[in-house]
């Protein structure tokens, strides 16, 4: 039985393992940001087919970063990845204890070797080294250097790097806050599912020559209704406003109309409609207006596209320009002139900080693990009084070896045999 749990042990904290893992984690992510989530049985069907929507919501398809078997997968790699830096912390202290030793260097057989050298410091100097220890070996004189030794530890910094971005990604979308709110300037909305509410104080677009917005700002002010506090910021496209401990994220800009409602031609009702919002009709119980669009009617001219809807059920839409009129005497509606609205997303990541830690313990691993090369050169004098320099590379032993040679010879061998 124990034999039996080492082996499962030892699987599980393989690299082989942690990479099979990695991999089924990634393809996971990619269908969670291909595939719609959080959408109804006919939403997929509509979009795919009958089965595939069966199939999508039968494996948690619809809502992959919450589901059981994301976050056993996920458990998983970071159970196998720590497993694996845990059993080489043993190797690697030791490793980075030897690599001061001049015993230890002296085992095996060296990457490179010169003999003959009537100065050895020279060659020490040229690999620059600027004062290497001076130590004895079988009543011999000897020198020896060593650099780099928090090479070592790039691989196992990294992939501890890796487990704080898996275990970020992770909890802060299981954890994930996200609403959206729609306004034009000088309206305020609450943010659904908390205690805020912001108002949007200015929005500004910049448009083209050909009528395109280019970019779109918002000046915000966030209040928390609990304590009265506020904070204001700015937010525009790909420079999010930070405000109430959420980014507040510019996602789209159209029109909007106001509305206003009259009885007898005394206004008594007005507000602001976003294209995609729905404004109920509060004299007439059961009516409610669908802003759809703003676009050419028919006849090429900009108007807006009202969907009218009774007790839940579609009841006919007409084009209305700017200023027109919907006559339901003795009440009147009127959409004004077009005016901006911006489109905010709102989001709270609890955990992006710990992603974060792990992208720069990452980014340091990579570099100590592919630029601090850890590498040990010692000499030793002979009977005849020169000396024979010696040296080893952790990795990148060709590039080591041609400048070690440059160092012996002053340029590269293939040079030196030429000549």
């Amino acid at each position: 039985m124990m034999e039996i749990l080492k082996k499962i042990y030892k699987f599980i904290a393989s690299m082989k393992f942690a990479i099979i893992l990695l991999v089924v984690v990634a393809i996971a992510c990619m269908i969670g940001s291909l595939v719609p989530q959080g959408e109804m049985f006919d939403v997929y069907r509509d979009a795919y087919s009958e089965r595939t929507a069966g199939l999508i919501l039968a494996f948690h398809l619809d809502d992959v970063f919450h589901s059981w078997w994301f976050l056993v997968l996920t458990g998983l790699l970071c159970v196998s990845v720590l497993l694996c830096n845990i059993t080489r912390v043993k190797s690697l202290i030791l490793e980075t204890k030897n690599a001061a030793s001049f015993e230890h260097a002296q085992r095996g057989e060296p990457q490179v070797r010169a003999e003959g050298i009537a100065d050895p410091n020279a060659v020490f100097k040229r690999l620059h080294y600027a004062h290497p220890q001076k130590t004895s070996v079988d009543g011999k004189e000897a020198l020896f250097a060593y650099r780099n030794r928090p090479g070592f530890w790039g691989a196992w910094i990294c992939h501890l790097g890796i487990i704080l971005i898996v275990l970020g990604y992770a909890l802060g979308q299981m954890t994930l806050f996200s609403a959206s709110v729609y306004g034009t300037p000088g309206q305020t909305k609450p943010i659904e599912g908390t205690p805020y509410e912001v108002t949007i104080d200015r929005f500004e677009t910049t448009r083209n020559e050909q009528g395109f917005v280019e970019q779109y700002t918002a000046s915000l002010t966030v209040r928390d209704m609990r304590t009265g506090e506020t904070q204001s910021g700015t937010s525009s496209v790909n420079h999010p406003a930070v405000l109430g401990g959420m980014k507040f994220y510019q996602t789209s800009t159209g029109y909007a109309a106001r509305v206003t409602i009259a009885e007898n031609g005394a206004p008594f009702e007005s507000a602001d409609l976003c294209v995609g919002e729905e404004l109920t009709v509060s004299f007439l119980p059961g009516l409610s207006l669908y802003l759809n669009a703003y676009e050419p009617d028919r006849y090429g001219t900009p108007a807006y596209q009202v969907l009218f809807f009774y007790q839940g059920q579609h009841n006919g839409a007409s084009y209305i320009a700017p200023g027109g009129v919907i006559d339901l005497d003795p009440y009147t509606i009127t959409l004004s002139e077009p005016i901006d609205y911006t489109a905010l997303r709102v989001k709270k990541d609890s955990f992006a900080w710990l992603a974060l830690i792990g992208a720069v313990l990452t980014t340091i691993g990579l570099f100590l693990a592919l630029y601090v090369v850890p590498e040990t050169v010692w000499a030793v004098r002979e009977e005849d009084g020169t000396w024979t320099v010696c040296g080893r590379s952790r990795k990148l032993a060709p590039l080591f070896a041609e400048q070690f040679d440059r160092a012996v010879h002053g340029k590269p061998r293939k040079e030196a045999n030429d000549a």
